[in-house]
């Protein structure tokens, strides 16, 4: 009775063995690939600005002799098209926006330091009514999450309207700029469904410098040279082709 008990013990283990032997080798978890971020993608964003127009002022051939800072603040909203090229979680590409603004500010100078003797005052106005970016952009994607810096040429036009007095005579300035610089900022973007991502962005805007000339009967020409930069923060959303 043991003999055959130890002989069918054998045999059940020996048939066991034979059997996990044939059975295929566990199959490991699927392991997820990164988003795919690669291709072309149009948007549209909205968001705010503010920002600050340096004037620095001189006299016909003079060096500065007073600054005065305009504050800048308002909305801005556009759209955006761009195209992505993707290696592995290294996502870089191209990216150009065009923004319409209602960044704007005033200010009101009093008499300026080195001309107190010759009362002069002006009150300043200006606008950024549009701008745009042309810019490279490069990140790390996991997990539907695109984390990326971005930088490259910016541009957009500052119109001025002013009137100054000196003594007697007064003077009005009305300008449109072109203006060219610079912009670099990051982001944060989110597929929320295929095709379909939406980001928060920042951007530092430099729009460069532009030179206007008060011209008063009688008195030596004040120049005025105007820096304009921005702080943009937006939301947006994309859809991948």
């Amino acid at each position: 009775m043991r003999s055959t008990a130890a002989a069918a013990s054998i045999l059940l283990t020996i048939g066991g063995t034979a059997l996990a032997a044939d059975l295929p080798p566990p199959v490991p978890p699927p392991y997820a690939p990164p988003p795919n971020w690669a291709g072309l993608y149009i948007g549209a964003n909205v968001g705010g600005g503010v920002g600050m127009s340096q004037n620095s002022y001189s006299l016909a051939g003079g060096p500065t002799f007073a600054s005065v800072n305009n504050a800048l603040a308002g909305a801005v909203g556009g759209g955006q098209v761009g195209y992505n090229w993707q290696f592995w979680r290294i996502v870089y590409g191209l990216e150009t926006d065009f923004q319409g603004s209602s960044v704007r500010g005033s200010i009101s100078s009093p008499c300026l330091p080195a001309l107190c003797g010759l009362p002069l005052s002006a009150s300043y106005g200006q606008d950024l009514p549009w701008f745009g970016t042309v810019r490279g952009r490069a990140g790390f994607t996991a997990g539907g999450w695109l984390l990326y810096v971005t930088g490259g040429y910016a541009y957009g036009r500052v119109d001025t309207n002013a009137t100054a007095t000196a003594g007697a005579a007064t003077a009005s300035l009305s300008t449109h700029d072109n203006m060219n610089g610079w912009t670099i900022g990051s982001g944060i973007e989110l597929e929320f469904a295929p095709h379909w991502s939406v980001k928060a962005e920042y951007l530092y805007v430099d729009l460069g410098r532009a030179n206007h000339s008060w011209v008063f009967p009688g008195v030596t020409t004040v120049n005025d040279s105007v820096h304009v930069t921005e702080n943009v923060v937006r939301a947006g959303l994309n859809f991948r082709f």
